[in-house]
């Protein structure tokens, strides 16, 4: 890349980022395909978020990327903010992470002035999730883009763990109802004992001799 074309972090004026970058690219005689690639490689931070959310084949090649850029930071242009009104972006209460990403990027995108290691300071100082923090804080992100990735890596981790959570059973209710059949079992078995008819035979009480004589007398 040219050392006269500069990176664009979303802050700076985008019609003079256009206007630098496609001289470079006449006097280097770039293919046309080659354009958007180049292009794509000077945007950094918040215009580097924007470049890579743009909806699939939406660009079909640089005009379109081009028109893309310019009416998108143009707009951003005309609601610039002072750069000490990013010290007020946190995050609010009842707010997910994933909707403080993004009103971090649209509110410090209108920021002229704020450079990337501002941002990221204010990001990490910004949200109230303690483990998102500690982790931002072992690995301090040099970049905007790199910050975005770790922070979108632990928000679908934070989900995952949330929904093996939900899928798991405990063994308790499962005991329970081993012990609840058991008890039923247990009185079923005791109502059939009691449902059973008495024994119709008297127990043998006496000495065979006796029953024999007894028989005997009947006989005589």
């Amino acid at each position: 890349m040219p050392n006269n074309v500069k990176t664009y972090d979303g802050t700076g004026d985008p019609e003079d980022h256009v206007k630098v970058f496609q001289a470079a690219a006449q006097v280097e005689r770039w293919a046309m395909p080659t354009w958007c690639h180049k292009f794509n490689s000077t945007l950094i931070g918040a215009a580097r978020v924007w470049f890579d959310e743009l909806p699939l084949e939406s660009i079909d090649g640089y005009k379109d990327l081009r028109a893309a850029f310019l009416a998108y930071f143009m707009q951003q242009k005309k609601y610039v903010k002072d750069p000490v009104e990013i010290h007020n972006i946190k995050q609010r209460d009842g707010e997910t992470i994933e909707d403080f990403m993004e009103r971090f990027k649209i509110e410090t995108g209108r920021m002229k002035g704020a450079p990337e290691c501002m941002r990221i300071s204010i990001f990490m100082h910004g949200v109230n999730n303690p483990e998102l923090t500690k982790r931002l804080n072992e690995h301090v992100p040099k970049t905007m883009e790199e910050m975005m990735i770790t922070t979108t890596a632990f928000i679908r981790g934070e989900a995952a763990a949330a929904s093996k959570k939900k899928g798991h059973v405990s063994w308790k209710p499962q005991d329970q109802s081993k012990r609840h059949s058991s008890d039923k079992r247990s009185d079923f078995r005791d109502h059939s004992r009691e449902g059973r008819r008495p024994n119709r035979f008297t127990p043998l009480t006496r000495m065979p001799k006796e029953i024999l004589a007894t028989d005997a007398g009947r006989k005589a």
